[in-house]
């Protein structure tokens, strides 16, 4: 039995645009805590659009009790499909944390979560269906004490490219990052707080695209 889950996700808009193309929606339950980040494809106010929708239905199917997996293939059918589409749909990632030690997470179209056991990477197992066309990665793990799972937007990948980083901030990098600032004691909000700082300074003050981080941390 997990004691305490803590959750925190923000997110920072492009540069020059005002509302940010993404959403994050923290839900917590008896059960125990459903966070939802949502990429709206795009950026400014089409994109914030299409993320809120895609938040709102995502969390009224929740509160209905669906689970993880079904939301995801229920959201991705939900939106168009076929590259005509161009920017209309909104990739996500869902991570749910069960008290009773467990994790259910699905994804489609953003990075691949990261999980830090005991402050190093861990491979996650994961499942692959095709949903009108679009990969939806479905995965569950059991959870432990101070596990931290970090979950970011497909802008974070582009933070510091053509600048510091030629070809942008890579999935390990972020891991990499997040192992040398997961002490003992810190808190989700400052892990979730210094990544997104950490991207901004990569791209020099000028975010090329919204920046999202969420973060779980597993406590005693």
């Amino acid at each position: 039995m997990i004691a305490r889950i803590n959750a925190y996700g923000d997110s920072i808009s492009r540069y020059g645009e005002e509302l940010c193309g993404n959403r994050i929606e923290i839900v917590r339950g008896e059960a125990g805590v459903t966070a939802i980040l949502a990429d709206g494809m795009g950026g400014g106010i089409k994109a914030n659009m299409l993320a809120s929708l895609a938040v709102q239905m995502m969390s009224a199917m929740l509160a209905r009790g669906e689970p993880v997996e079904k939301i995801a293939d229920m959201i991705v059918e939900s939106q168009p499909a076929g590259p005509e589409e161009g920017v209309g749909y909104s990739a996500f990632t869902i991570v749910q944390a069960i008290y009773s030690g467990m994790i259910f997470f699905a994804q489609m179209g953003t990075p691949d979560v990261v999980l830090l056991r005991r402050g190093k990477p861990v491979e996650l197992q994961t499942r692959r269906t095709t949903v009108d066309g679009r990969v939806i990665r479905n995965g569950v793990s059991n959870l432990r004490e101070v596990d931290t799972l970090v979950a970011v937007s497909s802008g974070m990948l582009r933070a510091g490219a053509g600048r510091d980083l030629k070809s942008g901030w890579t999935r390990n990098q972020i891991a990499v990052y997040m192992e040398n600032a997961s002490i003992p004691r810190v808190t989700a909000e400052k892990l979730a707080r210094l990544l997104l700082s950490a991207a901004k300074s990569l791209s020099r003050g000028k975010p090329g695209d919204d920046f999202s981080a969420l973060v779980f941390r597993v406590g005693r």
